[in-house]
């Protein structure tokens, strides 16, 4: 069932020539409502509502949007007890694929802003497809309060219907990092970047899946909350940006290191880093501290020692 204000089937024509033509390397990063919102139902645009709760996408969604939970899918794995992994390639194009997802898709992926890591679920499913080889993948920016916030926007409820394709992953390795390499960043000075919150951070609280408090020696840290406008889903401008990783110390160009506690909260500053501030050298350590403190021969620095 749709639910259409007036004049919602204008430019479907335009849209369809624009979409078509949409290479890889004329999609951005970020698109907001304005370019989403005539491209909305036609060929080739997957949108993806990444939302927890199924019975509140039936609700109501993005016109023709396509439903799944970031946790309940497979969009991340646990290997060798260690939680919120990126998945073997064959499983990801699996999922891909019931999702009506092929090569040639433009998708687009919106949050619904009412967890704190919501943003950090689209920029996960973001780096996923950049992972894979897909570069046609863009976050509209300010999620779904953006979407509502524009009067003239329709919305869709109920389930939208399917059509399985195939999906071909192209692999690319070199955007993730292992513990190791991290061991070897670390002996050549290569900044590393905390993206967890300043306690976490400092050592005074930490998160269930740790085996212990505190940092990689030497870390930075640049919150995940410091990323976005309020902390919601609205990304901050460049020079903003620019100016908070000044402020946390960290560069802004050349190689660097993000970590958290699972990968999900540096995704945000990987795609901040390697997306809007392009930097090809940014790179995510996959496993981060839930890794790393298991091993209990590599550092970590508590700054703060609580009795």
């Amino acid at each position: 069932m749709r639910l259409l204000p007036v004049g919602a089937l204008v430019g479907v024509a335009l849209s369809l020539s624009i979409i078509n033509g949409l290479a890889a390397k004329d999609t951005t990063p970020l698109v907001d409502v304005s370019w989403l919102k005539p491209q909305v139902c036609t060929e080739g645009l997957t949108v993806l509502d990444v939302r927890r709760s199924t019975e509140n996408y039936r609700a109501s969604h993005l016109p023709c949007a396509v439903h799944t939970n970031y946790y309940k899918d497979g969009w991340r794995t646990r290997k060798q007890g260690i939680p919120h992994m990126m998945p073997p390639t064959d499983q990801l194009e699996a999922l891909i694929g019931r999702l009506g997802i092929k090569n040639n898709t433009h998708v687009v992926i919106y949050g619904s802003g009412t967890g704190p890591f919501d943003a950090a679920e689209t920029t996960s499913i973001y780096l996923t497809f950049k992972y894979l080889g897909h570069d046609s993948v863009s976050i509209l920016d300010g999620g779904l309060p953006a979407w509502m916030a524009e009067w003239s926007v329709d919305f869709d409820v109920g389930m939208h219907k399917i059509t399985a394709a195939e999906f071909i992953a192209k692999p690319r390795a070199g955007l993730l990092i292992s513990r190791e390499g991290v061991q070897s960043a670390l002996a050549n000075n290569i900044p590393i970047i905390d993206v967890r919150s300043n306690d976490m951070f400092l050592g005074v609280n930490r998160a269930w899946m740790l085996s212990r408090s505190g940092t990689i020696p030497g870390a930075l840290n640049l919150p995940m909350s410091w990323l976005t406008v309020n902390a919601g889903l609205k990304f901050r401008d460049r020079e903003q940006l620019q100016q908070l990783f000044s402020a946390a110390g960290a560069p802004d160009s050349g190689k660097q290191i993000y970590f958290c506690n699972a990968g999900l909260e540096s995704s945000m500053a990987w795609f901040v880093a390697h997306e809007l501030l392009e930097n090809e050298q940014a790179v995510l350590y996959d496993g981060s501290l839930a890794e790393w403190t298991k091993d209990k021969s590599l550092p970590l620095i508590r700054h703060v020692e609580l009795n």
